[in-house]
């Protein structure tokens, strides 16, 4: 009942969405997923293009028809090489979310609204002009009372409304898609979910401000890396104030160049920062991309927008000093056992074979300079052989190495010929020294061992439990079923086309009956209104009844 409700109250939205994707010829795209019912949708949906779009370019051009929330959808997708082929990454890396400036008004009636009339007395200026403008949030650059230069980042008005409606129509969509052939290796229900917590986090300033917080007790002392302060007690959830950070983004020497050893030392700082973040800290900035680098001067950078962050366990740090080690031992079977374990293959794979196909992927990169490997290249070819053999790889390593590939770009567009994996590689042998010091190892050693004695003592009581339960006839064992809820919904769905296929049979019999009621006074003519009416009724039922399969 509550499902039907949140249905109904979406339709204008999925009427949008539907027009959206007629007009760029979806039904092109459905076919090449194999979705059901194609046919139907092609008469439906059937326009003559005015010129030839690729796939990739028409989902784009969809995603930015729907809106931001869509807009961020397309961006989280652009991360996943797991999930789409290289022309769709590169095609949806041109998503922007640069909208036009909201009226300063709108924005001190924010303002206003989260410090209750208070603005005058937290900040001294507040400029009109916006230092940055995107879908969600707009920044301002102002003055607090105590002389401090701030930047004051906004929530646009009426936002989580947007977004919780958008997700109701997203969700609906995944439950559309789920059984379709071509989308079983994509994981909708998966994709969605990571989106919900991402957004819901975007919007929510204070999940920003905790991690501006966190990354800043992490620095070193004396550390070149700044990241802003936050401003509690100009802040709220709708509104994040944090400490103005003095320079100039990296992003504008996409058209020019920095001085090499200014350069080499911008890129040394931001590498080992990042390999830091995910190695030791174990929080990282998840886009470190030229547009959130502030170059500060000596060799100082500054980190901003840290509303995208990923979370690294001891454990998924370990996983990843495998896989550093398998490669740089260029160990392919080791390789290839590693990620079947960590994946979640769709069909029987022989780790040989695996194997040799990473050899055959990965070797050509070993014969390069050092200066001429580029992480991204050999980041997509990976995962394009995962993609190839059906993988499913958990996004918090996807996360990892896009990040990883984000950094590589920063760091190009510093110093493009600087060797970076030569002027890491002390910090690297650090991290792998660490990793198998004695001390650590014993520390695994008596964690170990205390979880083994711990078992053994639980063990006889455990054990005394269950023949007692046995010998009373109170043992039981449940059974789990984990595919119980698609079940449930096929079930749900057939049963109500069942219901609908009786109701559309009993109005055909009983509207034919009316029709042929065969009188001509004010009865007969009610009788073949009524006649008519069950008919139509009949044929739009049958209709939907046809769509719904």
């Amino acid at each position: 009942m509550f499902r039907s409700l949140k249905t109904l109250r979406s339709i204008p939205r999925l009427k949008d969405i539907a027009f959206v994707l007629g007009r760029h010829g979806f039904y092109q795209v459905a076919g090449s997923l194999q979705a059901p019912f194609t046919a139907q949708l092609r008469r439906i949906f059937k326009r003559k293009p005015r010129h030839v779009i690729q796939q990739p370019e028409r989902l784009r051009m969809v995603l930015e028809d729907l809106g931001p929330t869509f807009i961020k959808f397309g961006q989280l997708l652009s991360t996943r090489p797991d999930l789409l082929p290289v022309s769709y990454l590169r095609e949806l890396e041109k998503l922007q979310d640069e909208v036009q400036p909201e009226p300063f008004s709108e924005i001190r009636a924010v303002l206003d609204e989260e410090f209750r009339g208070e603005v005058d007395a937290l900040f001294r200026r507040i400029d009109p002009e916006p230092l940055a403008t995107a879908s969600i949030a707009q920044a301002h650059r102002a003055v607090t009372r105590d002389g401090k230069d701030v930047v004051v980042k906004v929530r646009k008005r009426g936002l989580e409304r947007i977004v919780e409606q958008d997700l109701v129509v997203l969700g609906l969509l995944v439950d559309f898609l789920r059984d379709w052939p071509g989308l079983r290796l994509f994981d909708p229900e998966g994709v969605l979910r990571v989106f919900e917590r991402s957004i819901r986090c975007e919007l929510n300033f204070d999940y920003e401000r905790n991690n501006l917080l966190t990354l800043r007790r992490n620095l070193a002392e004396g550390s070149p890396v700044c990241v802003p302060r936050p401003i509690p007690e100009c802040s709220t959830s709708a509104v994040l104030t944090m400490e103005y950070l003095a320079g100039e983004k990296l992003s504008s020497y996409a058209q020019r160049r920095m001085p090499r050893e200014e350069g080499e030392t911008y890129a040394e700082n931001l590498a080992v920062l990042i390999l830091r973040q995910i190695f030791e800290d174990g929080i990282f900035h998840a886009d470190p991309h030229p547009g959130n680098v502030i170059l500060m001067g000596n060799g100082r950078i500054g980190l901003i927008d840290v509303g995208n962050v990923g979370r690294v366990t001891p454990e998924l740090m370990d996983e990843l000093i495998v896989v550093l080690v398998a490669l740089i031992r260029r160990d392919y079977r080791r390789l290839s056992r590693w990620i079947l374990k960590q994946g979640q293959p769709a069909v029987s794979i022989d780790p040989r074979e695996l194997a040799v196909e990473l050899m055959d992927q990965l070797e050509p990169y070993y014969g390069l300079s050092l200066e001429e490997i580029r992480v991204g290249e050999l980041f997509n070819a990976l995962f394009g052989l995962i993609m190839r053999f059906e993988i499913r790889v958990p996004p918090q390593y996807v996360m990892v190495g896009r990040t990883l590939v984000t950094m590589e770009g920063s760091i190009r567009l510093c110093a493009p010929k600087m060797d970076v994996l030569r002027r890491v590689e002390p910090y690297v042998k650090d991290i792998l020294r660490a990793r198998w010091s004695a001390t650590r190892i014993a520390r695994e050693v008596e964690s170990q061992l205390q979880d083994v004695l711990s078992a053994a003592r639980s063990f006889p009581a455990n054990c005394a439990e269950v023949l007692a339960r046995a010998a009373e006839g109170r043992l039981r064992i449940e059974s789990v079923h984990t595919d119980m809820d698609k079940i449930e919904k096929k079930l749900d769905a057939i049963g109500s086309r069942v219901s609908m296929a009786l109701l559309i049979g009993a109005l055909l019999v009983s509207s034919t009956a009316l029709l042929c009621f065969g009188t001509e006074d004010r009865v007969g003519h009610l009788a073949w209104a009524l006649g008519g009416t069950g008919l139509f009724a009949a044929f739009l039922l049958g209709v939907r009844l046809l769509l719904g399969r």
